[in-house]
């Protein structure tokens, strides 16, 4: 039986970009656009232009998601990329347990996580990519950060209906605690005294993810294309899950998209 872990950063675990999330976070074989940076960095390498794609998403509960990422071929020295992706609460009013109806006291939450990418096609039908990325979060006056890594590929099976694979690792990296004035308190001793102390937290693993997928182009024609993929999601803190999603593009100019997870 597999034993689910709580874990750290979990805005890491929300999908980016119009055309993933709309195909149901069925996107780790398909990793076309630079939003590969963020579902798999083995797709980058087989990325033959210079991109970029910024998008802004009016998330759950007034939070706010925005990711921007660019890759930059270079020719046979593989393709680099540069990713930014954030994500604000907007202001929160505190209540405790003293004042369960709010103290006046407004504050907010804030995560960031940049990361620096590297794909390369090792041949016709295999890349691979790394993204070695820095991730911060900000609550109120406390803050954490940590260092992680994403490991991907996708391998082209057959030509023949563009059959590819594609796995990733994502998240792999060190522990976070939080820190900062709001863990500074004061404790009265027996004899009624005040003495300064700090509430002790404790250290939360990264929301550890492994992802395959597979893709194809069921029908492709000059006009006419239409492509299906699935995904097999299994993180840390959570049972498996199976996405699935398609995208029907007519002379690559209109596009019809759909997905289930």
């Amino acid at each position: 039986m597999k034993r689910y872990l709580a874990v750290s950063f979990n805005f890491l675990k929300i999908g980016v970009g119009g055309k993933a999330v709309a195909m149901g976070d069925a996107f780790t074989a398909v990793a076309d656009d630079p939003t590969a940076l963020f579902w798999n960095p083995g797709g980058i390498g087989f990325q033959s232009q210079l991109k970029a794609n910024f998008s802004y998403t009016d998330w759950i509960m007034d939070t706010k998601l925005n990711f921007f990422g660019t890759v930059l071929p270079m020719g046979n020295s593989g393709t680099i990329g540069l990713s930014i992706y954030q994500f604000s609460s907007g202001d929160i009013e505190e209540t405790t347990i003293y004042k369960p109806h709010v103290t006046g006291r407004v504050f907010d939450t804030n995560d960031l996580a940049i990361g620096l990418s590297y794909g390369r096609k090792l041949t016709d039908r295999f890349s691979v990519g790394l993204t070695g990325k820095y991730i911060n979060e900000q609550l109120a006056l406390e803050s954490a950060s940590a260092f992680a890594v994403d490991i991907g590929s996708v391998f082209i099976i057959s030509h023949k209906y563009n059959l590819r694979m594609g796995l990733v690792i994502a998240n792999f990296g060190s522990n976070l605690q939080m820190d900062g004035l709001d863990l500074e308190t004061s404790v009265s001793t027996d004899n009624s005294k005040l003495v300064e102390a700090k509430l002790k937290t404790y250290s939360w693993p990264l929301p550890l993810i492994f992802r395959v997928g597979l893709a194809a182009d069921l029908v492709k024609s000059e006009s006419h294309r239409l492509t299906f993929a699935a995904d097999i999601y299994d993180p840390r803190d959570y049972k498996v899950r199976e996405n699935v999603g398609f995208e029907y593009a007519l002379k690559s100019m209109f596009f019809i998209r759909g997905g289930y997870k």
